[in-house]
């Protein structure tokens, strides 16, 4: 759940709004004339390469026609791709 709140709001009660990201999971959406200008929320905490191999593991794969499908359309892409023949910063 996000909660809006102005900049200036965010600024006068900078530590609360730090502490409730920190400790309490907020996440706030920051408004400066009415329009969202950024978002504060708690960082990510470090893995360690135990998750992270879990992580690897379980994350999702394409299946083979969408790979074939991929690799044709990455080997289309290069061959219609042509170098200059020379370019500005030849010397």
């Amino acid at each position: 759940m996000h909660q809006v709140i102005s900049v200036t709001e965010a600024s006068r009660n900078f530590s609360d709004v730090i502490n409730r990201v920190y400790y309490q999971g907020h996440t706030y959406l920051l408004t400066r004339g009415g329009v969202v200008v950024a978002q504060l929320t708690g960082s990510n905490k470090t893995l360690s390469a135990k998750e992270l191999l879990n992580r690897w593991k379980d994350r999702p794969r394409l299946d083979p026609d969408d790979a074939a499908n991929w690799e044709q359309d990455l080997a289309d892409m290069r061959a219609a791709f042509t170098m200059p023949e020379e370019t500005p910063w030849d010397s």
